[in-house]
């Protein structure tokens, strides 16, 4: 027989040994035994004395107020009033009123036999006092009744006489009740119960209490030694009774300490309701394991029920083997100090624990408001062990729950649950505060339930699963501890967020804010973590490790979020299969976390016929263990990113698969190199990643300032790399260079990315593209012989930045560029006004000096700039017989130009000396031949895209040939109209240079025909004035020419062929005046379109001296 069960058996036989043993001895009064119908006054019974002997019926009425007092200590065991010695038999007595006063030194009340009743009713107030024994005691017999009622106040006390008997006490099937229209109160001073309801020698019949009162109920227990009430409980409601207490405000439970307030046992039924509040007191903090407010054994059911109920003492309830308690409320507020007795309260949660339920019992508290369970010790708050134990809270508003004070034992949780369930819902916020302790902790097949939006605040660990915390495991069990959360956790700050271990599973059916400053997710030897909720946010701060357990989170929201690292480690499995090993006790032998090497499996609990040795371990001879075991030990993370959800990777990770279709992030300020390894990756999403070719150098692995992702099982889906172009250093690799940053086995998966970077080689044609790429390769190695492996053989695709492609060098374009421009330079179109103006107005001295001077801007297709050239030429006129006019001279000429294009400029000079031979005939036709050799000189330079330069310096000899034709009609008015036409042959040298870099120019030489069909249309002002419009259509017969370029290496080499083939127009107008007989002045503005020029243009002034 357990020592508790002993114990209580003991104090039973002490009690009732008490209630029996009352012997009658001495001669009465002549007046008592009272026998009239009436009773007043005050009543002082002798040794011995009765006040009632109950022998028949009898009614008494009061007229007036009833002192009893019993003087003599000599009997201590006589009852006032007695029914011990004729069954059916009742004392009526009706206080009409008045108040009852009975002080006993010895018993008060005291039945033995059936169908004996006391019914004491209509007073004013009662009060009753006994010292030695019981007030009222029932001890004996079936069908027996005490019933006390009062319009006012009824009250029953004992004095500190050091006896162990209840101030009430009823057994066997019979009845105590009260009735009071205002307060009932017990004050014991003794280290006895208060009431006590037990059965008699009918096991299955026990007594029933009914109390009621009109405002308050107090029960106050204040003995002197309260050490030696420690297990007398103020109401001790034992086998097979049934009560009920009702008041109209509060019902009140005061203690010094020790002593529980309720305590129910084997089919005790209860139901204590207050229309006002339950409080529960102790005067002193106490701990003990029998200590609790309530205590509810062997099926028995309480139920207890007000608008508040609160208490201060460290245990509330406790229900043993399949008992029920019910506790309804509209609030409950429960504050205690405690006793810090943590270690006691780690190791035996069952003794201390606040609410407490075991072996098919269930404590339930329904509650419309709020649940505020708070103690000032380390301790447990609710637990729930045993086969089936169940603790539920329901509340409608919140549920808060507070362990203060820290502790080492990591088991220590403020909800915990062995074998059994804790249920917690609240329409509003579950919070559990346990700083720095375990907040829920589940063991072997105990599971705990969050109903509601929860906040787990300041915990060491938040939620903690595990099926067995000893070294002897049984790989076949289908045991499963389980925390699930049901609506939105909030887990901050946490040391570690969620930790399931041996078979133990912590499920988020909602989303989740985890903030932890170390693992936010640990799961450890076949543990299971899952937050899978669609549609949820989660946000997770802190690291995930798989230590032999399983991880699966989805974040499938924008505002979910992960930053942490993950961790997948395949350790010594340590659940024993055959042919394996238990894991060694150096890892797990001394840890409390773990259990100590004392602990072995029992070979009665595994499944199958598996031998063991006489210690529990399982030696692996069994030929017939299961196929499938249910525990799994294999580790992995498994996390799912979608719809705009980031992982922060915030240092080495590896997982086992990673579905990204969102955003997975490994930068960081510091840009510090991480390596992240996944079996596999699919997906399409996107990756940012610290990359720097000045770091990785080449390597295919992370290194200090460049991340690297490695998936070693397969990959699918398109990633987009983003990357800071900036930071990665393209512009330091060289042609063969290779920053690589992901190697992927079996893959077909794609990165992609916009950075590109352009290179330049110098001395070469062509600068080289930067970009993203990838190589394949296939395992040829000898592992792969059978044609099946050859088959299936597994391929390794890197991924890196390199070169792509190529594109020509600036200086290309720029050779292109100069060959056209010095085709246009030296393919100038002149024109004999352009030159001399109109001739016909000049004057016709022999001889004459003419200047000239041009402006022209220039506009290409390829590019811009502008010339100016000057002109000096000394004509010769000879005046013929027939009335032709011939002038002939020489011509210096000297221009400069400067044009800039895309990727760089040049500056050009251009010499030329020139004849010519112009006939002017008498009826308005000339004809004009000039004949050119020159030199034209270039400097060029080429910005490439590195920030160099490329320079060329370079010169080339022409020679040229014009003839010009035209006819002037006169018209009236002094105007004039003057068809022309053209042709102008050009013959430019081939030339070949070296530019600064090494690159070889071949410039092709350039025979240019180049046709003009023209008019002007002018007006004569006067004799020396005349101004005109004009317009031509040219076209370029011939002109090809071109530039071969060839690397420095001689390696490369680009041949550009021009089609010279041009057809343009220009317009203008010019404006010819003698300023005197020695002098002439002409200017003309021209304006070319079509063909390659996009807005040329050209100013042109002359002026001329005859002397």
């Amino acid at each position: 027989m357990g020592g508790k069960k002993c114990k209580r058996e003991l104090l039973r036989a002490l009690v009732l040994g008490a209630l029996l043993s009352t012997g009658y001895m001495g001669i009465a009064a002549a007046d008592y035994p009272l026998t009239g119908a009436t009773i007043e006054g005050k009543h002082d019974l002798a040794a011995g004395t009765k006040l009632y002997q109950l022998d028949g019926n009898r009614a008494v009425t009061a007229s007036g107020d009833v002192t009893v007092t019993s003087v003599s200590e000599e009997n201590k065991s006589a009852a006032i009033i007695a029914g011990n010695k004729t069954e059916n038999s009742s004392l009526d007595l009706d206080m009409n009123g008045h108040s009852l006063t009975i002080d006993a030194k010895s018993q008060g009340i005291h039945l033995t036999k059936d169908n004996t009743n006391v019914n004491i009713h209509n007073a004013d107030n009662i009060k009753g006092t006994v010292d030695y024994h019981n007030f009222v005691a029932i001890a004996k017999g079936n069908g027996s009744a005490v019933n006390f009622q009062a319009n006012n106040n009824i009250t029953f006390n004992k004095n500190d006489t050091f006896t162990y008997n209840p101030i009430l006490a009823t057994v066997d099937n019979n009845q105590l009740s009260m009735k009071a229209g205002n307060d009932i109160v017990f004050n014991n001073y003794s280290i006895g119960n208060i009431i006590v309801v037990d059965e008699g020698p009918d096991f299955d019949e026990g007594g029933k209490l009914q109390m009621v009162a009109g405002h308050d109920i107090t029960f106050n227990q204040s003995d002197s030694d309260p050490q030696l009430a420690s297990s007398l409980s103020l109401l001790s409601l034992d086998d097979y009774s049934d009560t009920t207490i009702t008041a109209g405000n509060d019902i009140n439970f005061s203690r010094y300490k020790y002593s529980p307030f309720i305590d129910l046992y084997r089919y005790a039924k209860a139901v204590i309701t207050a229309k006002g509040n339950i409080n529960f007191r102790e005067q002193a903090s106490s701990v003990a394991s029998a200590l609790y407010a309530t205590e509810v054994q062997n099926n028995s059911n309480l139920t207890l029920e007000a608008q508040a109920i609160t208490g201060n003492m460290q245990q509330m309830v406790n229900a043993h083997d399949t008992s029920q308690v019910l506790v309804k409320a509209h609030n409950i507020y429960w504050d205690a100090q405690g006793e810090d007795l943590s270690e006691l309260a780690a190791e035996y949660p069952a003794v201390t624990s606040t609410i407490v339920s075991d072996n098919g019992s269930k404590v339930e508290l329904q509650v419309d408001k709020d649940i505020h369970v708070s103690v000032g010790v380390p301790n447990t708050l609710l637990y729930a062990y045993g086969w089936g134990g169940n603790v539920t809270l329901n509340a409608g508003d919140s549920i808060y729950l507070h362990s203060a004070g820290q502790t080492d034992d990591a088991a220590l949780a403020a909800i915990r649950a062995l074998d059994g369930t804790v249920d917690l819902t609240s329409g509003g916020t579950i919070t559990v505060d346990s700083e720095g302790k375990t907040a829920a902790y589940t063991e072997t097949s105990g599971n705990i339930n969050f109903n509601g939006k929860t906040v787990l605040s300041g915990a060491g660990i938040g939620a903690w699963s595990t099926t067995d915390s000893k070294m002897g495991m049984n790989p076949w069990s289908e045991e499963t501890s389980k925390i699930i959360f049901n609506d939105f956790v909030t887990m901050n700050p946490v040391n570690t967020g969620a930790k399931a271990q041996y078979n133990g599973d912590i499920i988020f059916n909602k989303g989740l804010y985890i903030d932890a400053e170390e693992n936010a997710f640990y799961a450890d030897s076949a543990g299971n973590i899952q937050a899978l909720a669609a549609g949820e946010d989660k946000v997770i701060k802190g690291n995930m490790l798989a230590r032999n357990g399983q991880i699966d989170v989805l974040f499938d929201t924008a505002n979910s979020s992960f930053t942490g690292t993950t961790e997948v480690q395949n350790v010594e499995k340590i659940y024993p299969i055959k042919d394996e090993e238990y894991v060694d006790d150096e890892e797990y032998g001394d840890n409390e976390e773990y259990g100590d090497d004392e602990e072995y499996v029992d070979d009665e609990n595994l499944d199958g016929d598996i031998d063991a040795d006489d210690d529990g371990y399982y030696d692996g001879s069994d030929e017939e263990e299961p196929e499938y075991p249910p525990v799994d030990e294999t580790p992995h993370i498994n996390i799912a990113l979608k719809n705009g959800a980031v992982w922060n990777v915030t240092g080495d990770s590896s997982l086992t698969n990673l579905a990204n279709d969102a955003f997975v992030n490994l930068s960081d300020a510091n840009r510090t190199g991480t390596g992240l390894t996944a079996q596999t990756l699919s997906g399409t999403g996107t990756m940012v990643m610290d990359l720097d070719w000045n770091s990785n150098g080449g390597a295919k692995e992370k290194t200090a300032n460049s991340d690297y992702l490695t998936v070693t099982d397969s990959a699918t889906g398109t990633q987009a790399l983003v990357s800071d172009k900036a930071a990665m250093h393209l512009d330091a690799m060289g042609v063969n260079d290779r920053l690589y940053f992901a190697t992927l086995a079996n893959s077909d998966a794609v990165f992609t990315s916009p950075i590109t970077q352009r290179n330049v080689q110098k001395g070469h044609l062509y600068d080289y593209i930067i970009g993203i790429d990838s190589e394949t390769t296939t395992d040829t190695t000898d592992a792969a012989d059978m044609m099946a492996d050859r088959a299936a053989a597994d391929t390794t695709t890197d991924w890196f930045f390199g070169t792509i492609g190529y594109t020509e060098s600036p200086l290309v374009e720029t050779g292109r560029i100069n060959s056209n421009i010095m085709y246009d330079l030296v393919t100038d179109v002149d024109t004999l006004n352009k030159r001399m103006g109109d001739v016909r107005q000049m004057n016709t001295d022999p001889d004459g000096w003419w200047a000239r001077t041009t402006y022209t801007h220039q506009d290409r297709d390829s590019y811009s700039g502008h010339s100016n050239r000057f002109e000096l030429g000394k004509d010769f006129v000879t005046a013929r017989a027939d009335g032709s006019t011939v002038h002939q001279g020489a011509v210096f000429t000297y221009l400069r130009s400067s044009d800039s294009f895309d990727n760089g400029n040049g500056k050009y000079k251009r010499y030329s000396g020139s004849l010519y031979h112009t006939w002017l005939g008498n009826n308005g036709q000339y004809v004009d031949v000039v004949g050119r050799i020159g030199k034209l000189m270039g400097n060029s330079h080429t910005f490439l895209v590195n920030g160099d330069q490329s320079d060329s310096s370079f010169g080339t000899w022409y020679q040229q040939a014009s003839v010009e034709t035209g006819q002037t009609y006169d018209l009236e008015d002094g105007w004039y109209f003057e068809p022309q036409a053209q042709l102008q042959y050009t013959h430019m040298n081939s030339k070949s240079y070296t530019s600064s870099d090494g690159i070889h120019h071949d410039l092709d030489s350039v025979n240019s025909f180049i046709g003009r069909l023209g008019f002007r249309l002018g007006q004569r002002i006067n004799d020396k004035t005349s101004w005109y419009v004009k317009g031509d259509i040219l076209h370029e017969f011939s002109g090809d020419g071109g530039i071969m370029l060839t690397s420095a290496n001689g390696l490369e080499r680009i041949d550009y062929n021009r089609d010279g083939k041009d057809t343009w127009y220009d317009l203008g107008a010019g404006l010819t005046a003698e300023l005197s007989p020695a002098s002439s002045l002409w200017f003309e503005f021209e304006r070319k379109f079509s063909g390659t020029y996009s807005n040329d243009w050209e100013l042109n002034g002359g002026i001329s001296w005859k002397f």
